[in-house]
């Protein structure tokens, strides 16, 4: 698990986290290698903690994918969409009605528009701050804040 998170600039803690969530039942990891090197990733999560108005608006259960992430060298080779298909499947396979994720669409307008071709729509929320750090392929760390939307899919 930590080479795929430095390769694909994942921060440590959360790696760590993903580890320990994997180990206790509470979701899975994905991972997309190309030739032996991880070059993507994502962790799917079930029955995610999410409080506030999210939690009413949302009807049916439902998982939720975070940290979907494509080396950037390996972009619009198909696997970031294989990434979604394989978290779909888990998700269906295990009962859930929903998979939820988050983007920011201004930030990341190709990711917004890969969801959005998987079907995906706008919760209609307000934008969330989600801020935090990510660790280049150096051990360096950088910290990043988005606003990002909540997008659902019915599987």
């Amino acid at each position: 698990m930590r080479h795929v998170a430095n390769t694909v600039g994942m921060a440590k803690q959360i790696a760590e986290n993903y580890v320990v969530s994997q180990r206790r039942g509470e979701g899975v990891f994905l991972g997309a290698w190309k030739d032996g090197s991880p070059v993507g990733h994502a962790f799917l999560q079930w029955n995610p903690k999410l409080r506030g108005e999210y939690t009413v608006r949302v009807q049916g259960n439902f998982a939720d994918t975070s940290n979907l992430s494509v080396v950037e060298e390996y972009r619009s080779q198909g696997i970031g969409s294989r990434i979604i298909q394989k978290a779909e499947e888990e998700a269906r396979d295990r009962g859930f009605e929903l998979l939820r994720l988050a983007v920011d669409p201004e930030d990341n307008p190709r990711a917004h528009a890969l969801y959005l071709r998987h079907g995906f729509t706008d919760v209609g929320l307000p934008p969330f701050d989600a801020s935090g750090t990510w660790i280049d392929q150096d051990g360096n760390e950088h910290p990043y804040e988005e606003w990002c939307i909540n997008m659902t899919k019915r599987l």
